[in-house]
């Protein structure tokens, strides 16, 4: 008998905890500028259990992309490995974008932290 109430109890107990719900961490933006003068937003984030961090970037352009942040050995770099590359690494931060025969190309290989445009 107090075998069966103690397997009730477990039962219970499993199908009454909640889990807590997901949300988004976002961090204020960062601004890059380039050498020749170009301007990029980048906002940090990831959900609240630290299973996915991401990079929410802005382009000169105006053209925004979210890149998960992938692994790296040196510096913090945030990928689709598709098309784009987020690197930051040292203080600086590195634009990547895939060309026609699948190789990475810099695009921009300097961009440095700036106070808000």
């Amino acid at each position: 008998m107090n075998k069966i109430f103690i397997w009730v109890a477990l039962l219970m107990t499993c199908f009454c905890v909640s889990k807590p719900e997901l949300t988004v961490k976002l961090n204020p933006e960062v601004y890059y500028e380039s050498e020749k003068g170009d301007r990029f937003a980048a906002r940090y984030g990831g959900l609240s259990d630290g299973s996915l961090n991401f990079a929410k970037v802005t382009f000169p352009d105006g053209k925004v992309i979210t890149l998960p942040q992938l692994m790296s050995a040196s510096g913090v770099r945030y990928s689709d490995d598709r098309e784009y590359t987020w690197w930051e690494h040292q203080g600086t931060v590195r634009v990547e974008k895939r060309g026609p025969d699948g190789s990475w190309e810099s695009k921009y290989s300097e961009l440095k932290p700036v106070s808000k445009p």
